[in-house]
C-alpha cells in the first residue's frame, strides 16, 4: 500500500497542475493550443503514474485476463509522456522561427507515434506468460522481442528525458523569479528520469546479460527516483502559475479595507461587482474588479476632499516619525477617509468650512491603492477620522 501511495500522490499532483490550468483552457475554448497541450501533458503524467501503481498493474492484467498487458500500456504512456515534453518545451519557450519549431515538433511526433507501433508490435510477438507486477524489465531481459521492447522504450524515454533538462536548464539562465525556480525543477525532474529511473534499469538490465543479479536498482532505485522526479516536474510547471496568482490574491486581500471603506458611498457607478462563481480561481479578474470598484467611488467623492484633512493628517503623521513619502500616503488615506463620511451624510454637495482640495488632489501616489488601503488601519487616520466625522444634523435640509 505504501509503493501505490507514493504514485498516487505524484499523479494526483500533475493531475492537480491540471485542474489549476483547467479554468483559463475552458475561457480560451480550444483558441490557446500551448495551454491545451499544458493541461494534455500535465493529465497524461497523472495517468502515467497512476498506472505505474502496483495495484493498478494487478486491476489492468485482471480485467484484461491478459498476463503483463499493463507493461506495453505503461511504456506507451511514459514514452507518450516524454514526446509531449519535449514538444511543450520546444513551443513554450518559442523562437525567432516559428516554422521550424513546428517542423521539428511534427517530427518528434511522428518517431514517438513510430516508438508506439514498434512497442506494441514487439509485445505481441513476444511471449510473457507469467505475469511479473514489479520487475518485468529484468525478468524478461532475456526474452526474444520483448527484450528489444523493453530496450526500445527506455533509450526513447530517457533519450526525450534528457533533451528535456537540457532545453530546461539553458532556458532558466535567461528568465529570473519563479519561472527560473520552476524550469529548474523541471530540469532536475527530468534529469532524475533519465539518470535514476532509466538509468538504474538499463544497469540492472546489463547486469542480468553478464550474470549477475542487480535486481535492486530495477525493483528499488528505479522507483525510488521516478516519484520525486515526477513531484518535481509537478512543482516546475505548478510554481510561476501558483505564484501569479498568489500575488494577485495577497493584493486583492490588501484592498479589501480600503475597499469596505468606500462602500459607503451611495450612488456611485458600478456599486454591483460581476458576479463570479465561488470556485472560480482566477484572483486577476477579481482583483481588478475590486481596483474598478474603489476607483470609482474615490471619483465620486472628491468634491468633498479636504485639503485642511490632508494638512492635519500629514503633520500628525510626520511627528509619529513618519518618512515624507509614507506621511503622503496617510494623508490621502485620512482624506478619503473623511470624504466618505461626509459624501454619506450630505451627498456631493462641496466641503464647508474647510479649504477643498483643488483638480491636483489626489496626489498620483494614490495609484498605490494597496498603501492606501493599509494607511486606513493606522492611529493617524483613525484619529483624523473620528475628529471630522459629519454628523447627521450637519446635512444640509
Amino acid at each position: 500500500m505504501k509503493a501505490n501511495l507514493g504514485f498516487y500522490i505524484a499523479g494526483g499532483l500533475l493531475l492537480l497542475a491540471c485542474l489549476l490550468k483547467l479554468p483559463a483552457l475552458i475561457r480560451a475554448r480550444g483558441r490557446d493550443w500551448l495551454l491545451s497541450s499544458i493541461c494534455a501533458l500535465l493529465l497524461v503524467g497523472s495517468g502515467v503514474l497512476f498506472t505505474s501503481a502496483p495495484q493498478t498493474i494487478i486491476l489492468v492484467n485482471r480485467t484484461t485476463g491478459v498476463s503483463n498487458f499493463s507493461a506495453p500500456l505503461v511504456y506507451c504512456a511514459l514514452t507518450g509522456f516524454s514526446a509531449a515534453s519535449v514538444v511543450l518545451v520546444l513551443n513554450w519557450r518559442g523562437g525567432s522561427d516559428k516554422g521550424h519549431t513546428r517542423r521539428l515538433s511534427q517530427w518528434i511526433i511522428a518517431l514517438y507515434l513510430l516508438v508506439w507501433v514498434l512497442i506494441i508490435t514487439l509485445y505481441v510477438l513476444g511471449d510473457a506468460p507469467v505475469e511479473r507486477r514489479t520487475d518485468f524489465d529484468v525478468y524478461y531481459s532475456g526474452t526474444p522481442y520483448i527484450r528489444e521492447m523493453i530496450l526500445l522504450y527506455l533509450l526513447a524515454h530517457g533519450l526525450a528525458s534528457y533533451v528535456c533538462s537540457r532545453l530546461c536548464w539553458r532556458w532558466s539562465r535567461d528568465v529570473h523569479g519563479t519561472m527560473r525556480i520552476g524550469l529548474r525543477a523541471l530540469a532536475l525532474g527530468y534529469l532524475m528520469h533519465y539518470a535514476g529511473y532509466d538509468g538504474a534499469k538499463l544497469v540492472a538490465i546489463g547486469a542480468r546479460w553478464t550474470g549477475h543479479d542487480w535486481d535492486f536498482l530495477a525493483t528499488g532505485v528505479a522507483p525510488s527516483m521516478g516519484q520525486p522526479s515526477a513531484l518535481l516536474v509537478a512543482v516546475g510547471f505548478i510554481l510561476p502559475l501558483v505564484r501569479r496568482r498568489s500575488e494577485d490574491a495577497v493584493r486583492y486581500w490588501q484592498l479589501g479595507p480600503l475597499a469596505r471603506t468606500l462602500s459607503a458611498v451611495p450612488g456611485a457607478p458600478g456599486l454591483t461587482q460581476l458576479p463570479l462563481p465561488w470556485w472560480t480561481p482566477d484572483f486577476q479578474l477579481r482583483l481588478t474588479q475590486r481596483q474598478t470598484y474603489i476607483s470609482d467611488r474615490i471619483v465620486a467623492c472628491r468634491t468633498c476632499f479636504d485639503r485642511r484633512t490632508w494638512n492635519e493628517a500629514h503633520a500628525a503623521a510626520l511627528d509619529r516619525g513618519a518618512v515624507a513619502q509614507v506621511a503622503d500616503i496617510i494623508a490621502e488615506a485620512a482624506m478619503i477617509a473623511v470624504a466618505v463620511d461626509r459624501y454619506r451624510v450630505v451627498g456631493d454637495e462641496p466641503s464647508t468650512g474647510g479649504e477643498p482640495a483643488g483638480p491636483f488632489f489626489p496626489p498620483p501616489t494614490t495609484g498605490d491603492l494597496a498603501r492606501l488601503s493599509r494607511a486606513l488601519r493606522t492611529r493617524v487616520v483613525k484619529d483624523v477620522r473620528r475628529g471630522r466625522r459629519v454628523r447627521p444634523e450637519q446635512a444640509p435640509t
